[in-house]
C-alpha cells in the first residue's frame, strides 16, 4: 500500500486494533478442561487481542480484555456461556491498549473482580497507555480529514493520482478508524491493583496458574502458564508475528528459549491462532536471534540503520511467518520496527554510519 494509507491504517499502534467485532465474529476452543481461548477472527488478528479463560470452582479467570469496551463487552458473551459463575480475576499480560482498555467492563461487571499485572505494567498504563489513548482522539481526527481531502482529491502527496485500488484500500480505512474512535471514546481506564515482580501462584480448585515475568514485548509481559493442563497464555510475548518496537530484541529472543524449557503441548497467544507444540516458539525465537546477531555485527560494521535493515537476510522467516495480506502488512511494520530496536540496543544511533 502507498505510504499514505500505510499510515492511517497504523498509526495508532501502540493502542492497536482498528475495530471491534461482534461477539459472533469470535471463536471459542477448550484447550483443556476448563480452558478456552477466545479469539479474534483470522483476517482481524493483529487488529485486537484475544483472551484466554480459565473457568475454576472459585469462578472465572480472563486474561486480557481487548482495545475497547465493546470488544470486551464481545468477549464477556462468550463467557457468560462458559460459566454462570462470576469472573474473580482479570490478569493483563501488558500495558497495550488492546489487552487493558476493556478492564472497566469487568470492574463493572463483577464488582468484587481483582486485576492482577506487573508493577511496570500498572506503571505503563498510568504513563503510556493512558497518553497513547489520549494522543490517538486529539490526533487521529486530523489525520482522517486529511484522508478524506485526499479522496476528494484524487491525488496522493506527491501529486500522482490514486488507483482504483487505492481509493478503496484508503476509504474503508477511514471508515475503520472512525468506528475503532467511537468505540475508544468510552475507554475508562481500570489499573491493576494487585502487581506483582517476579512470579505469583493461584490456587483455584485444581488449577495452579502460575504468573510469571518475563520481559521482550515490554518491560512488563507475563505469561500465564498452568502445568497441570500443559497450557502457556503467551500474551504478545508468541504472537503469529511478535513485535519488538516497545521491548527488546535480545530479550525476546531470550525470552522464548526459557518459555521453550516449560513443560507446555499448547499456546495461547495475544494475537492469532493457538498453538500446538514448540516448532512456532523455536522458528520465532531463531529469527530474533537472528535479527541481534546481524544487527550487532553491522553496528560493528560501521553500517548506518537503514542500510542493516536492506540487509537482514530474513526471507527464509518471512516465507514461514507471512501467511496472508494482514500478516504482510505487519511484517512490514513489525521487523524494522525490531531491527532499528535491535540497532539503538547495539549503542548506536539511526545517524551512525
Amino acid at each position: 500500500m502507498p505510504r499514505t494509507i500505510v499510515h492511517i491504517v497504523l498509526s495508532t499502534m501502540a493502542s492497536a486494533g482498528v475495530s471491534a467485532l461482534a461477539a459472533a465474529d469470535l471463536t471459542v476452543h477448550e484447550i483443556a478442561p476448563g480452558v478456552h481461548a477466545i479469539l479474534q477472527p483470522t483476517a482481524n488478528r493483529f487488529d485486537d487481542s484475544n483472551s484466554a479463560v480459565v473457568v475454576t470452582a472459585r469462578g472465572a479467570i480472563v486474561v486480557d480484555t481487548q482495545v475497547s469496551p465493546a470488544g470486551a463487552r464481545a468477549v464477556l458473551a462468550h463467557v457468560r456461556d462458559l460459566t454462570d459463575l462470576p469472573v474473580a480475576t482479570v490478569i493483563n499480560t501488558h500495558w497495550h491498549g488492546d489487552h487493558v482498555q476493556g478492564n472497566a467492563v469487568y470492574a463493572d461487571a463483577f464488582p468484587g473482580v481483582s486485576f492482577i499485572a506487573h508493577r511496570n505494567t500498572r506503571r505503563d498504563i498510568e504513563a503510556r497507555a493512558k497518553a497513547a489513548l489520549q494522543e490517538e482522539l486529539e490526533t487521529v481526527p486530523g489525520r482522517l480529514e486529511a484522508a478524506e481531502a485526499q479522496l476528494v482529491s484524487g491525488l496522493r502527496r506527491d501529486g500522482s493520482p490514486l488507483s482504483d485500488s487505492d481509493r478503496g484500500q484508503l476509504r474503508l480505512a477511514i471508515d475503520r478508524r472512525r468506528a475503532h474512535l467511537q468505540r475508544v471514546e468510552e475507554v475508562t481506564f481500570v489499573l491493576p491493583e494487585i502487581v506483582f515482580d517476579e512470579r505469583l501462584t493461584l490456587y483455584r480448585g485444581d488449577f495452579e496458574v502460575q504468573l510469571i515475568h518475563f520481559p521482550g514485548h515490554t518491560r512488563g509481559d507475563v505469561v500465564v502458564f498452568l502445568p497441570r493442563q500443559r497450557v502457556l497464555i503467551s500474551g504478545d510475548l508468541l504472537d503469529d508475528l511478535p513485535f519488538t518496537g516497545h521491548g527488546s530484541p535480545a530479550a525476546l529472543a531470550r525470552t522464548l528459549r526459557e518459555l521453550e524449557q516449560l513443560d507446555f503441548s499448547h499456546v495461547i497467544p495475544g494475537h492469532g491462532q493457538v498453538r500446538a507444540g514448540k516448532a512456532h516458539l523455536r522458528l520465532v525465537a531463531e529469527m530474533f536471534e537472528s535479527i541481534v546477531v546481524h544487527v550487532e555485527a553491522a553496528v560493528a560494521e560501521g553500517k548506518s540503520l537503514e542500510n542493516t535493515k536492506q540487509s537482514a537476510e530474513l526471507d527464509r522467516f518471512r516465507a514461514m511467518l507471512v501467511t496472508d495480506a494482514a500478516s504482510a502488512r505487519y511484517w512490514d511494520f513489525f521487523i524494522p520496527e525490531a531491527i532499528a530496536r535491535a540497532f539503538e540496543e547495539a549503542g548506536a544511533s539511526p545517524e551512525d554510519g
